[in-house]
């Protein structure tokens, strides 16, 4: 009588093990390393913590990405969309070859022009879908993604279009105003000729940082 009572009892918690089974992975992860929970249509990721092992930023690459959050003129917090409309991996994003004035820093004062450059990045690009397009360097030693941001998807033809480049991608726009000034960091030097010439014309024209002197 035991021996049945256990058996039983073995078989109900087999059962119970594998529909609790059949309901966290229901069918094969796919490229991304997740999928679709049938009972509450979530999509989710199996691969480490937010799927950090499934995705790798790769150099010379363009990335579709939501913009969560601007940090300052020239960082923002972005998670990346998949084709599916899924999104995660949640990434502080620096943008490549600008530099707008400090607000946030711990160790500095608000800089000059510093509050208009970063309201000019949060008009812009808080809650807009962007496109980074990365460089040699995919991250720097603060861990964080280095990238070119587009307002639209860039062709291959933009990504060496003077006018496409003035036109949409956000960075060129950050030095044509008067919000940046130029920064290369080696080996991310794709665009620094064309950006030189960027901030030599906001310069000439005395736009945003340029148009006056600090107080």
């Amino acid at each position: 009588m035991l021996k049945r009572i256990f058996i039983f009892a073995l078989a109900v918690v087999l059962t119970l093990s594998l529909a609790s089974i059949s309901l966290a992975h229901p069918g094969k992860l796919d490229a991304n390393g997740g999928h679709y929970d049938k009972e509450t249509g979530e999509y989710h990721y199996h691969k480490g913590p937010n799927a950090l092992e499934s995705f790798e930023v790769r150099r010379n690459t363009v990335y579709k990405a939501k913009v969560e959050r601007v940090v300052d003129g020239d960082t923002a917090i972005i998670s990346f969309i998949f084709d599916d409309g899924s999104k995660y991996l949640k990434e502080r994003v620096r943008f490549l070859g600008v530099n707008t004035p400090e607000t946030v820093h711990p160790n500095k004062p608000v800089e000059y022009y510093g509050k208009e450059a970063s309201n000019f990045t949060k008009s812009e690009l808080t809650e807009k879908t962007v496109w980074l397009q990365t460089d040699v360097e995919v991250k720097d030693r603060y861990g964080r993604m280095l990238a070119y941001v587009w307002m639209k998807e860039p062709s291959k033809k933009d990504l060496d279009d003077e006018d496409a480049i003035r036109e949409y991608m956000f960075n060129a726009k950050l030095l044509l105003d008067g919000y940046a000034q130029l920064m290369t960091v080696q080996p991310n030097s794709r665009y620094s000729n064309l950006f030189v010439h960027f901030q030599r014309e906001a310069r000439q024209e005395n736009r945003g940082l340029w148009g006056k002197d600090p107080d």
